[in-house]
């Protein structure tokens, strides 16, 4: 099996900082073409002639596709390097992109739908990575680096797509534009990796030459040894209730915010594009200072309120103000939570087992985004249109119950003395990791 010892991180080509900044920009360049087509799938869709029911499902498909293989892609990134994984994902996106840029049948826009979700574990080996090359008391400021480049993505994404889609009707959209720029933009992230990202983690044979490599538990056996750490499986379970109900929020949106109030795709965009600068302001300069002064879990119990008051903003919202509000309270909900959790996922994992770890955090977040989208259309076209978002509040309920049960469970792992800052830096002690992945020690590098 392999220990600490055996395999740990690559020490990377170039400097950690640079590491990060060009993981930054890599990630954002791809994150642009996925957020240009955010307000526009569900318009693709409909111009296909299906109602909100199998709208939403249709977009599930990506989140369904993406849950089933991301642990898989976590699973190779530990055993092969994050940067091959990296690859892979990215010649994916080009080829989704495209395929649904042409799309012309359902069948077509079906198959592009699985294709980008059977590529989509960059997510997981970006995060694995940015574990690979930080130290623990760093790691919550890198993450939010990394997530805002998500953001930035969305922030200006959206927007792009609606002003490539026309400013005019939905019904005169152009959708093959948007679709060929993410195309291309993910073809600059892939060139950006192979030119300039260098790998962060390798696997190391051990003993005299020759000998067979040292290999750790299978990918299900891994999986069932992380989620019978209690811990984990409580905070993995926070993820699968908040994160379904964000993305009921997120895939009814668009349909909700042009039948309601009769907006376009260019100003459903923008709001789109506004959720996204408040989740990059708080993930880039935020994260660090607000961890280090609260500490995760109370980001994280802060985040889940903004949640609340999101989706209760969106039901009593009379027009764009209010939906702008109810956007902002969103996106401090999204890079709070977000960030909080991951970063604490990671401190309960050791180097070699991190891919895994964040793989199956990847896989069970869109395991939530599949049921979320899977359910908004029902909720929306059956029960009513503020339904979706009336639901999302009253799950918050149970999620706080979770959430206040993780913080029992870390305050005993912690010294009482120490404050949430020093808490949130401090390295977990020897009960963190009492069932740890087939022998290997809990460690840090």
């Amino acid at each position: 099996m392999l220990t600490d010892k055996d395999a740990c991180p690559v020490k990377p080509a170039v400097a950690p900082r640079k590491a990060v900044t060009i993981l930054f920009l890599v990630v954002f360049i791809d994150l642009l073409g996925f957020g240009i087509m955010i307000p526009l799938v569900p318009f693709y869709v409909e111009r296909l002639g299906v109602g909100p029911e199998l709208i939403t499902a249709i977009l599930a498909l990506y989140s369904l596709v993406q849950f089933a293989v991301t642990p898989f892609w976590g699973h190779v990134s530990d055993r092969v390097g994050r940067r091959p994984v990296l690859l892979l994902c990215m010649a994916g996106h080009i080829g989704a992109y495209v395929m649904l840029a042409f799309a012309d049948t359902l069948a077509m826009l079906i198959l592009s739908r699985v294709l980008g979700g059977l590529t989509a574990g960059n997510l997981a080996a970006s995060y694995a990575y940015i574990t690979d090359i930080t130290p623990p008391q760093e790691r919550s400021r890198h993450l939010g680096k990394i997530s805002a480049a998500f953001g930035l993505g969305f922030v200006m994404g959206p927007a792009l797509g609606g002003l490539l889609a026309g400013t005019g009707d939905i019904a005169e959209a152009n959708f093959m534009r948007p679709a060929l720029a993410a195309a291309g933009l993910s073809a600059v992230a892939l060139v950006g990796i192979l030119l300039f990202l260098p790998e962060s983690h390798r696997p190391v044979r051990s003993g005299l030459p020759g000998a067979p490599k040292v290999s750790g538990p299978g990918l299900r056996e891994g999986i069932g040894l992380i989620l019978r750490r209690r811990t984990i499986a409580l905070m993995i379970m926070l993820c699968l209730i908040v994160i379904t109900f964000a993305a009921v929020r997120e895939s009814i949106f668009s349909l909700w915010a042009n039948h309601q109030f009769g907006y376009n795709a260019a100003t459903i965009g923008l709001f789109f594009s506004f959720n996204g600068v408040i989740i990059t302001l708080i993930q880039f300069f935020g994260m660090g200072p607000l961890t280090t002064r609260f500490g995760e879990h109370a980001l994280l119990m802060t985040g889940m309120l903004m949640y609340t008051l999101s989706w209760i903003g969106l039901i009593v919202a009379q027009g764009m103000v209010g939906l702008f509000l109810a956007m902002a309270a969103s996106g401090v909900g999204t890079a709070l939570f977000g960030t909080s959790l991951q970063s604490l996922l990671s401190r309960r994992a050791g180097p070699q087992e991190r891919g895994a770890v964040m793989g199956v955090y990847q896989s069970t977040s869109s395991l939530g985004r599949f049921c979320g989208q899977t359910m908004s259309g029902t909720l929306y076209g059956q029960v009513g249109p503020n339904a979706p978002f009336a639901i999302g509040a009253l799950a918050m309920i149970p999620a706080f119950v979770i959430a206040v049960m993780i913080g029992r469970r870390l305050r005993a792992e912690r010294p009482s003395q120490q404050t949430p800052g020093e808490q949130a830096a401090a390295p977990l002690d020897a009960n963190t990791h009492a069932a740890p992945m087939a022998g290997q020690r809990a460690g840090r590098h």
